[in-house]
């Protein structure tokens, strides 16, 4: 299934209103352990933190990152926290246009526009000089992507030499000894999200590795962290049936309302697919080399 890059954007156009009122200001997965077993929100912003420390990026002074690119920013929620936490000039881009006018108009609100800005582009052909950013950061847009080595390529290319890429997103299970392919009951799972959200193709964890490596990035590593997930798909599906969430459906229209039903169903393959083991959730993280 190829998709192309209009399609794509007209698809986060038209369901933007429904993910901001589902989601929140952060349009990815959470962080959860045994003390938080239900906020997904909470889970959200650990999610960052927990990525960070894990790719070693530096909080003090001297070597915090100063400027930052966010590839598939979304509302802005993640430029606006790697602002705050760095002090950062940050630039977030995106395909949708209305999600980087949302970006604009929140960040407008909350009075950081100095240090934070966004703008619509592609993540294979960024609009950017080569070493720019200290830290190129790309939280489950990736999974949009067919030519991942492209985008790994373009990511490293901006980074500065030094500057750390980091990187998450949705794989499916590595296949044992003797497999070439998914099994037919976990081939219908996968093929039903794809279907919903335009993916492309999947590819196991370990093949991100060998992305990273072949981007020229050095010091890779990469993990399977679907363990500190887990629980996330099933709490966002749930979310579309509190209060707050219906509520918030209702009030931007009958369009938004069917499409709020269909999402509910296709949250809940997704909590499937992971929690069945078929469905793995990447963290990937390497260096521009300093030469």
């Amino acid at each position: 299934m190829a998709v192309e890059t209009q399609e794509l954007e007209v698809f986060y156009d038209e369901g933007c209103v429904v993910y901001e009122a589902v989601w929140g200001e952060h349009m990815h997965s959470g962080y959860f352990d045994a003390d938080n077993t239900r906020d997904f929100r909470v889970a959200q912003i650990r999610m960052l933190e927990e990525l960070l420390a894990w790719a070693g990026v530096p909080g003090d002074d001297q070597s915090r990152p100063r400027n930052i690119l966010d590839v598939g920013c979304g509302f802005g929620g993640t430029s606006r926290y790697l602002s705050n936490k760095y002090s950062a000039n940050v630039t977030g881009i995106a395909l949708s246009e209305y999600e980087i006018a949302r970006a604009r108009a929140i960040t407008k609100a909350e009075g950081v526009c100095d240090k934070v800005a966004f703008q619509v582009a592609d993540a294979l052909s960024l609009p950017f000089e080569d070493n720019q950013y200290d830290l190129v950061w790309c939280m489950e847009c990736a999974d949009h992507i067919a030519d991942k080595l492209k985008l790994m390529q373009e990511m490293t290319r901006v980074a500065k030499p030094g500057g750390w890429v980091v990187l998450t997103g949705w794989c499916h299970r590595e296949f044992t000894h003797g497999e070439t392919s998914l099994k037919k009951h976990e081939l219908k799972i996968l093929d039903k999200i794809r279907a919903a959200y335009l993916l492309p193709p999947w590819c196991p964890t370990s093949e991100y590795k060998i992305i990273a490596i072949d981007s020229g990035l050095q010091e890779v590593n990469v993990e399977d962290w679907t363990r500190h997930m887990l629980p996330f798909w099933g709490l966002l599906t749930a979310e579309i049936f509190t209060l707050r969430g219906a509520f918030k459906i209702l009030t931007s229209g009958w369009a938004h309302l069917r499409a709020s039903i269909s999402l509910a169903y296709h949250f809940s393959y997704m909590d499937k697919g992971f929690k069945s083991g078929v469905f793995k959730y990447a963290v990937v993280m390497g260096k521009k080399d300093k030469n």
